[in-house]
């Protein structure tokens, strides 16, 4: 029987700037796999050129590497180490078995996440949350310094150990990349193919591509230390949800030190990332500049939330999250791939971008329509449901 204390976090009890960060970091992870769907991301740089000039195309390049990629998935595992602080607090105060019960949260995301990676979309994120997250409950009893000076450990460890597995010959995702090349090359998908075989029409050429590019997903994770990097930041998320419940943390001064602080670290070696094709190609140096610039993301949008009552707009996407991440992938599929509207490859940045800012203005007018009937959107519910077994 169900534990009557176990309930989902009430409406009331949410706090709205974090679901409108939500939904800032919701958008910014959007404008990063946009390019994907859309086939810009497999052009050859002949082909950009004669799709979008060579303006458009290194103008693209240059600021999605500085603005955009790694920096929006930064705050979400900020978000994730945070909301994880606050359900246990939840919790744990009406008396519930609040770990076990964010166990089984994780065990449903996980479940979802694999769906999603093996079934829908390569580029999945929420099975590496769900297995990480899952580390979380081992630490809680920590204290701030101790989890800080692991965070800190965890996000410098690639400028350290990436050299040294380098020097000795060896990729960490290697493994994983060979399982997926022998999958792709049985059924004829090859490299530089990858444009061509995303219009095919057919649904089992979609489930080829899932099937190889799993592994290379995983091969990824692996080779650019987004593990250690996101568990560090969860981490830091756990520190500052324990301020958050003390009621210190909107008021402290000291968010303008971590823009501060943010802004000089993370735009010196993001520019570095963008300028540099062989910084861009290590994975250590992108850690070094997504981070801190995520950071200062985050520590912005606080500073500015009292004062832009604009940003009141991106709570109601924040709210459902999952829901508006799954339906992301979905529209990307269907506007893009052979399978859908086939546009892949056709459109170039402005035009994509185009239909990015298109979504989510859809997804606004659609969260804030569906939460004006419900309490949670669909998945959102779902995954309550199955988490504590019965109608809440």
């Amino acid at each position: 029987m169900a534990d009557s204390t176990a309930t989902a976090v009430a409406p009331d009890e949410r706090l709205d700037i974090l679901d409108a960060l939500r939904g800032f970091a919701l958008l910014g992870i959007l404008l990063a796999n946009i390019d994907y769907w859309s086939g810009w991301l497999f052009l050859r740089p002949e082909q950009a050129l004669a799709l979008a000039g060579g303006t458009q195309a290194d103008v693209q390049h240059f600021l999605h590497k500085l603005l955009i990629d790694g920096k929006f998935y930064t705050i979400f595992s900020l978000l994730f180490g945070i909301g994880f602080t606050l359900q246990l607090s939840r919790l744990e105060q009406r008396g519930a078995n609040g770990v076990a019960i964010f166990r089984r949260r994780l065990l449903v995301l996980l479940a979802i996440g694999m769906v999603h990676l093996w079934l829908i979309w390569d580029g999945d994120i929420l099975t590496l949350y769900a297995l990480l997250g899952l580390l979380l409950p081992l630490v809680r009893k920590w204290s701030e310094r101790r989890l800080l000076t692991v965070a800190v450990a965890l996000l410098l460890l690639p400028l350290i150990a990436a050299p040294l597995l380098k020097a000795a010959g060896i990729n960490p995702g290697m493994p994983f990349y060979m399982i997926g090349g022998m999958i792709a090359g049985t059924q004829g998908l090859e490299m530089g193919s990858e444009l061509a075989w995303l219009a095919r029409p057919d649904w089992h050429s979609h489930l080829v591509w899932l099937e190889s590019g799993g592994f290379f997903r995983i091969g990824m994770l692996l080779e650019w230390w987004r593990v250690p990097k996101v568990l560090g930041i969860m981490l830091i998320g756990m520190v500052l949800g324990r301020r958050l419940v003390a009621g210190t943390l909107l008021a402290d001064t000291r968010l303008w030190r971590v823009l501060m602080w943010g802004l000089l670290i993370g735009v010196p070696f993001s520019l570095l990332y963008a300028l540099d094709d062989k910084a861009a190609q290590d994975g250590a140096w992108a850690v070094i500049g997504t981070a801190p610039l995520g950071f200062a993301y985050a520590a912005g949008f606080a500073l500015l939330w009292p004062k832009l009552r604009a940003l009141r707009l991106f709570a109601a996407p924040g709210r459902m999250a999952l829901t508006n991440y799954l339906m992301h992938s979905l529209l990307g599929i269907l506007i893009f791939y052979g399978i859908g509207f086939g546009l892949v490859g056709t459109l170039p940045p402005l035009g994509f971008y185009g239909v990015a800012l298109a979504i989510f203005a859809f997804q606004i007018l659609f969260s804030r329509w569906w939460l004006a009937r419900f309490d949670q959107g669909p998945i959102e519910r779902l995954w309550r449901r199955a988490t504590y077994g019965r109608r809440l």
